[in-house]
């Protein structure tokens, strides 16, 4: 019972993300802006940062921390973990893209 309760209330939350009014613009000063991009199969979510349209064409060495780290989340327990660079490309040839928003990584 928790456990549907709790992936009723995750599944109305991503969908009230998916309706949000777009994020303000953001100064140059405050961080690196980047487009947080959400994967989704019947498992799992992939949460990646990639740089805006028009920015760098790769993220910095120094946001490798983990505002910037490629995501997995378990959609039955709602656990995260860190992927590495190869998983990340084995899981974009079988994920569906969801949606993506928005961001900034702090300097």
């Amino acid at each position: 019972m928790r456990l549907a309760l709790a992936a009723g209330l995750w599944g109305v939350l991503a969908l009230s993300a998916c309706n949000a009014a777009p994020a303000a613009p953001r100064k140059a000063d405050e961080g690196t802006q980047l487009l947080r991009v959400v994967y989704r199969d019947a498992a799992s979510e992939m949460v990646l940062m990639v740089p805006e349209k028009g920015g760098r064409a790769a993220l910095p060495k120094a946001l490798g921390r983990d505002c910037a780290a490629p995501l997995l989340i378990d959609a039955r327990t709602g656990q995260a973990r860190v992927l590495d660079e190869a998983e990340v490309q084995a899981r974009l040839r079988t994920m569906q893209l969801a949606g993506a928003t928005r961001g900034v990584c702090p300097r």
